[in-house]
């Protein structure tokens, strides 16, 4: 058995959504996590029982959902719980109904609590301050709108498109360098993925988690970008951001929206020299996405001397966020 097929099993037995670690639970209930186990030694002699199941689980849910949009079995209802595609029906319509509605309010709320100098933040509101850190390490990036991609597309591209994307180009390194990494072959440009949350806690932490990491296989690197770290449960949080960080290589910054260049990284991002061409390929579908690649190709074109007048036109122009 493997996680796919307990999260399957445990969902065809229940009749309301649930959340991964309610299936979890129930899977250690009915011995699944010793039927994973066995699987896990008949495939490899030397297989180890993931420390993070809960999170082995979500992982093989959202890929799913992000890979097989259309012939995935289960279905995202309201924040952080799941269901069968095939199991909603007239009768619980309204169940579904409710729980998303119920996850609107909660996301309306939490919005109204975060405040600064009584005036309220929104995730949109996120990208300014974090242009302007980025920009203090020649990272330049782009707000990419999920609306911008074709229609006939949307639905699919829910989880592929990233809040922000961003280049460094690595000019600022001493030009001996640059010239051995391009003898070995290593990249002196980098692309990043950033997801932008207004607040990180134990209970939204592996949602907005799998999200970065769904929106980023086209990148060096992936953050996910919180500018409140919930102070409740914060050593346990910090221990799943960890072991999440350790498993998956999603990074995590810690954004300070009044003073951004004070902006911390809590845990860094593994870099990835093998970028996933076919998810770049189906992002360009968005054409502020497709905008982005045909700048980043005009000036890795450009010769050295000129390289910086197009950067500094294409944020001028609105092309690049404006850190200024």
């Amino acid at each position: 058995m493997t996680y796919y097929d307990a999260a399957k099993k445990i969902l065809e037995q229940s009749d309301v959504p649930m959340k991964v670690d309610e299936i979890w639970e129930k899977a250690c209930e009915l011995g699944y996590d010793k039927e994973i186990k066995e699987t896990g030694k008949k495939k490899n002699s030397d297989y180890q029982m993931s420390k993070t199941p809960t999170y082995s689980l979500s992982s093989s849910i959202y890929t799913d959902i992000k890979y097989n949009p259309d012939t995935t079995i289960f279905v995202k209802v309201g924040k952080g719980k799941f269901f069968l595609k095939d199991k909603i029906n007239n009768s619980n319509q309204n169940l579904i109904n409710e729980i998303n509605n119920l996850s609107e309010e909660e996301d309306a709320e939490e919005v109204t609590e975060n405040t600064i100098t009584n005036r309220k933040i929104l995730e949109e509101d996120l990208h300014i301050p974090l242009t302007k850190y980025l920009y203090s390490m020649k990272i330049y990036s782009k707000t990419i709108n999920a609306n911008a991609t074709d229609v006939n597309l949307k639905g699919k591209m829910k989880w592929g498109t990233p809040d922000i994307v961003a280049v460094t180009f690595k000019d600022y390194i001493n030009k001996s360098v640059l010239e051995l990494f391009n003898h070995i072959n290593l990249p002196t440009t980098e692309l990043y993925a950033y997801e932008l949350k207004l607040k990180l806690t134990l209970g939204s932490l592996t949602e907005y988690y799998f999200q970065a990491l769904s929106n980023s296989g086209w990148a060096n690197e992936s953050w996910l970008v919180a500018m409140e770290i919930d102070e409740n449960n914060y050593d346990e949080l910090m221990e799943e951001i960890k072991r999440l960080n350790q498993s998956f290589g999603v990074g995590v910054i810690k954004l300070d929206y009044n003073n951004p260049e004070d902006s911390e990284i809590l845990f860094s991002a593994k870099k990835r020299n093998y970028l996933d061409i076919d998810t770049m390929h189906k992002l360009c579908y968005n054409r502020q996405f497709q905008d982005f690649i045909n700048d980043v190709n005009e000036i890795l074109e450009a010769k050295d001397k000129s390289k910086n007048h197009i950067i500094s036109s294409l944020i001028n122009s609105g092309r690049f966020n404006n850190p200024h």
